[in-house]
């Protein structure tokens, strides 16, 4: 009887699991365009909420300790965050502004000032034209029609790239500021579930979401650490401020260091030769991407050792790999919601 009774408990375990797992991926594939929202969403209420509860304990006011979390983190983050993205434009134009890089230009025939100049003048003979020769000179672009239709296309999808940069930022930073401050209703609610199963459930996930945002933090002062190393042993100007930038931008996993190392690599490259560019480029690779990426954010995830360090690799190469940077959480979260549902609905375990 008692294998009965535990074969119907599992059965129904495994019953209730699916209809939540179920519905998890049902919610997830309903969110697809917010997926980056979401994730940045994720990501600030676990770096805010330990801070505004703590100042809500002192203070005994919510409202207050939002506001100082707002104006003493929140707001200097993307300060910084953006400074940061402003640098990286500035370097590379700079990069740009170089002699040995105008010349490399010229070379390869991209002269912006002769076109621009060239353009001008087609610009001022335009008025000239008769009728008869304004109807020709519209035929003979007719061939170009493709060419400017990338053109002028390429142009539109980046601002509407850009634009939608912004809009999945904010967003996500106002769902994070609604979730912090709707956190202990959120908990009370969690509590108040009848099946204990289902509390421990959501535990699991919120403990693996918070070790997983913290991972990715501490990867980033590794890779900052690591990346002042290699700068300084190729003799970079300005090795701390890169440093500092590599730490700040290893934040966008797998792209993130490639912003400040590849334009470094043609610094070498014009500066040094191709030899020494390649050597670095490859260094870069392997100890700036490929090492904080595989192995020191997995391991440091999984360090209290409640998340196995194999599945959480997995979710975090195949999340990323199909997903962008937005499936740095996400493809970690469905492996583990999985994974959770069969410990605690099938097994019993807590």
């Amino acid at each position: 009887m008692a294998g009965e009774a535990l074969t119907l408990r599992q059965v129904k375990g495994l019953l209730l699991a699916g209809f939540i797992f179920l519905g998890f991926l049902l919610l997830l594939y309903m969110l697809r365009p917010i997926y980056p929202a979401l994730t940045i969403a994720l990501v600030v209420f676990y770096l805010l909420y330990p801070i505004e509860a703590y100042l809500e304990a002192h203070l005994k006011r919510r409202w207050l300790a939002m506001l100082l979390t707002i104006i003493f983190v929140l707001l200097p983050g993307f300060i910084f965050f953006f400074y940061v993205i402003y640098r990286v434009a500035m370097e590379a134009l700079f990069l740009l502004s170089t002699p040995e890089a105008k010349q490399a230009l010229a070379v390869a025939g991209v002269n912006a000032q002769e076109y621009i100049a060239l353009l001008q003048q087609e610009i001022s003979s335009l008025a000239k034209l008769s009728i008869e020769e304004m109807q020709q000179l519209l035929t003979s672009l007719k061939g170009y029609e493709t060419l400017l239709q990338a053109l002028f296309g390429g142009v539109v999808s980046f601002f509407k790239a850009l634009g939608g940069a912004f809009f999945q930022l904010f967003l996500g930073t106002f769902v994070a500021l609604y979730l912090v401050t709707r956190a202990e209703d959120i908990k009370n609610f969690a509590s108040g579930i009848a099946d204990p199963r289902i509390v421990t459930y959501f535990r699991y996930l919120d403990a693996l979401l918070r070790q997983i945002v913290y991972s990715i933090f501490l990867t980033a002062l590794f890779t900052g650490l690591l990346s002042y190393g290699v700068y300084y042993a190729f003799a970079l100007p300005f090795a701390g401020l890169l440093a500092a930038l590599t730490g700040v931008l290893t934040l966008i996993p797998i792209v993130g260091g490639w912003l400040v190392y590849a334009p470094m690599t043609g610094y070498l490259y014009f500066a040094h030769g191709a030899a020494k560019a390649a050597f670095f480029f490859i260094t870069c690779v392997a100890v700036l991407s490929v090492l904080p990426d595989l192995v020191i954010r997995p391991l440091v995830a999984s360090f209290s050792g409640r998340v196995p360090v194999v599945p959480l690799l997995i979710g975090f190469i195949a999340g990323t790999a199909s997903l962008g940077a937005k499936g740095i959480l996400l493809g970690p979260i469905i492996i583990f919601a999985a994974l959770g549902f069969v410990r605690i609905f099938v097994r019993g375990e807590d």
